[in-house]
């Protein structure tokens, strides 16, 4: 495995440009929006890439290579000196050692969703979204930027700094009586896509807070013309349920997710 410099990441990404398994959160680390790493099979000839978000969320793409796909499962399962305190592994298209038995309790199944023609029609006719009085809803700024990280711990997990969180992940915040209860963001945004990342606080579960953030964050990016895009596991009853009920669909088949842990 060779580690590569930010100036050899265009070549890797147009060849995942064209990949049919594209994740804005990695294409954000090779697009040089979001930190991570970057290894490839060979420098002068690359045929197959691996990609490593800081918070774990890594890819496998490429052209199989055998010696590069042996270092890698020896990095992965092995050594495991990972950014992170786990990795996160997409794996529509995966590696044959990942097919091993005894890898099999390290993994799970997520969903891609996009959100429908008739969910495109849905915020289109929002209007107006009307809430109780115990509800605000804000914009993050400077001002109440660092009340959100200690409500929700989101500002950095994915973005560089605080003001890439606030002006590339737009994010939309719920109040219930003024204290941050639900919030929806755009963990990465490439190819004018949008990676949701959603989250309410437990304490203010089944109040529709969720869906109301999401429904504002979908309205942004009409307005705005990103695509957004959902990603979640199937067992994640109540996101499963959230991102159907706001106008997404499956896109395609439930795929296979590893998380592997130092």
């Amino acid at each position: 495995m060779i580690k590569l410099t930010s100036s050899h990441y265009p070549q890797a990404y147009e060849l995942y440009y064209q990949h049919k398994a594209f994740f804005p959160i990695i294409a954000g680390v090779l697009l040089c929006e979001q930190d991570g790493v970057v290894y490839t099979d060979n420098l002068a000839v690359p045929s197959q890439f691996y990609v490593e978000h800081t918070f774990g969320f890594a890819q496998i793409f490429g052209l199989p290579v055998f010696p590069f796909e042996a270092d890698l499962r020896d990095y992965l399962f092995y050594r495991r000196d990972f950014l992170s305190s786990k990795v996160r592994l997409y794996t529509p298209n995966h590696p044959s050692f990942l097919e091993s038995p005894e890898w099999e309790r390290l993994c799970s199944k997520r969903q891609r969703f996009t959100l429908s023609p008739f969910g495109d029609m849905r915020v289109e006719k929002l209007g107006g979204l009307h809430f109780p009085q115990t509800v605000e809803i804000e914009d993050v700024d400077s001002s109440n930027v660092e009340l959100i990280q200690k409500h929700f711990g989101v500002v950095s997990r994915f973005w560089r700094t605080a003001g890439d969180f606030i002006s590339k992940g737009k994010p939309v915040v719920a109040f219930f009586k003024g204290i941050p209860a639900a919030i929806c963001y755009a963990a990465a945004v490439a190819d004018d896509q949008a990676e949701i990342d959603v989250f309410t606080v437990p304490d203010y579960r089944c109040l529709g807070l969720g869906r109301l953030v999401v429904q504002l964050f979908l309205k942004q990016c009409q307005s705005t013309g990103m695509i957004p895009v959902w990603d979640c596991f199937i067992n994640n009853v109540g996101s499963m349920a959230l991102c159907q009920s706001t106008g997404f669909v499956p896109a395609g088949a439930p795929y296979p997710f590893f998380t592997i842990a130092k």
